[in-house]
């Protein structure tokens, strides 16, 4: 019976010590493949992009919340260099959740950087630099003194300065980033203060190309002076190039600058960082113009417009999911004031009514100010008879066509494309003058389309188009 014990022990203690061995090589493979994903992200964020989703559901399997936070992270900043805000503010909230779920102070202020750098872009500036006081607010509290925390608040001071660009406040987002750059003083290492400045420079490079370039081409020669030899061209060094190309540019040296900015264009298609790109290619744009290559410069009016398309449909995108976040947050703080005041019900209600009033006419006005944003963007192309309008206008209004076609299925392409320009409320004269033809022209278009789609004379067609 004894020796029975004895060999069902031994069967155990073989079993768990192969079950540990098993596990501790899947975190170490884990961990090499965490280190690689990192090093290729800085060379190649396309490819580094692709193992990040099974690398996340292995950190979850593992249990390693760390590199669960660290690499949702990084999907946040990937879609942030891309410029792909509507993908950006699903990943941030992912990585807010984990990190209170994990208590991590570090990536809950930087999930509130990059919820506010999504906020910023839809133009809800109040909002984007509530959560960028929280980040700060958060790191404050915080009693750690790491490496990790210190580079956390210049982040803040970076999307502060993003937010003031945003805002068309240039000499305020300098400011932030002077702030930075001073706060690298606490750095004792040479070589981490050198990469430091080295990326501080590029960006208030940046910013004072906006209304001083030569101040922006001194800091974009000392970022480059700084850099360090081991580190690879990357962002700022984009920046760089970018700021050289538009400094030549202004002093009519186009052959200089064109070579600048074709440097920024390959580092950006090595790296495959796109934050800002269509800047460079107006630039490219106006100087082949300039100098009489009309194949060159319509190369990048193409590019532009397929930019701007992109960039376009991810920022509709994103704004409903501000809008959609913002409604949730609004009902959670009326749940906790209804619990709090229950025992006086009645003052709550009545309270609640008026807040959700104010709050509802507070909102459509938002909504109305982001679709008249929209509408200018889509009236853009109309007056520069780009072919592109009508993808754009069915990215914007996907249901649209397909609602007229139920109504009347022998509508033609071009009477939809009409309605496409009644829907963005322009006048008869405002279509005659885009498209080129009579005012009497629209005038029949819109009678017939009257009596294909049955619409009574007593309802204005803009009216009746409008609920489609």
């Amino acid at each position: 019976m004894m020796r029975n014990v004895r060999l069902v022990f031994l069967f155990l203690f073989c079993f768990y010590s192969m079950s540990y061995s098993q596990s501790q090589k899947e975190r170490e493979q884990f961990k090499t493949k965490l280190k690689s994903n990192s090093s290729l992200f800085r060379t190649d964020i396309n490819r580094a992009y692709l193992e990040l989703n099974q690398l996340i559901k292995t950190s979850k399997l593992l249990k390693d919340s760390l590199a669960e936070m660290q690499l949702l992270e990084r999907k946040s900043l990937y879609f942030y260099n891309k410029n792909l805000v509507d993908s950006l503010i699903i990943s941030s909230e992912q990585l807010q959740k984990a990190s209170e779920r994990y208590e991590n102070v570090y990536y809950e202020a930087m999930a509130n950087v990059y919820i506010a750098e999504t906020y910023s872009v839809n133009k809800f500036y109040n909002k984007a630099i509530v959560h960028l006081n929280n980040a700060y607010s958060i790191l404050q509290k915080s009693q750690l003194k790491s490496k990790k925390i210190f580079y956390a608040k210049a982040n803040v001071l970076s999307s502060f300065a993003n937010v003031y660009l945003d805002k068309n406040e240039p000499r305020n987002a300098a400011k932030k980033i002077l702030e930075e750059i001073k706060s690298g003083n606490e750095i004792q290492d040479k070589n981490e203060f050198a990469k430091f400045q080295y990326v501080n420079y590029s960006n208030i490079s940046s910013i004072y190309s906006e209304y001083d370039l030569d101040s922006a081409f001194y800091f974009a020669k000392k970022s480059v002076e700084i850099k360090p030899s081991a580190i690879s061209d990357d962002k700022s060094m984009i920046t760089n190039f970018t700021v050289f190309g538009n400094y030549y540019m202004k002093k009519k040296n186009y052959e200089e600058s064109v070579r600048n900015f074709h440097k920024a264009l390959k580092v950006a298609q090595r790296t495959g960082i796109e934050l800002n790109i269509n800047d460079t290619y107006k630039s490219l744009q106006e100087i082949y113009r300039e100098t009489g290559r009309k194949d060159s410069a319509d190369y990048y009016e193409n590019k532009i417009k397929q930019n701007d398309l992109q960039m376009l449909q991810s920022k509709y995108n994103s704004l409903q999911e501000v809008i959609s976040k913002d409604e949730q947050e609004q009902n959670k703080k009326f749940t906790l004031s209804f619990f709090i005041w229950g025992l006086s019900i009645v003052i709550v209600l009545a309270g609640s009514v008026f807040f959700y009033l104010k709050l509802k006419k507070k909102k459509s006005i938002e909504n109305n100010q982001n679709l008249h944003d929209l509408f200018n963007n889509l009236i853009t192309l109309v007056q520069n008879n780009d072919p592109a309008f009508m993808f754009a206008f069915e990215n914007a209004f996907p249901d649209f066509s397909d609602k007229l076609l139920k109504l009347n299925p022998d509508l033609q392409q071009s009477e939809i494309e009409f309605c496409a320009l009644l829907k963005l409320k322009l006048t008869t004269k405002e279509i005659a003058k885009y498209t080129f033809i009579e005012t009497r022209t629209v005038q029949n278009k819109k009678y017939r389309l009257r009596k294909k789609l049955e619409i009574p004379q007593s309802i204005d067609i803009y009216n009746w188009i409008d609920t489609i």
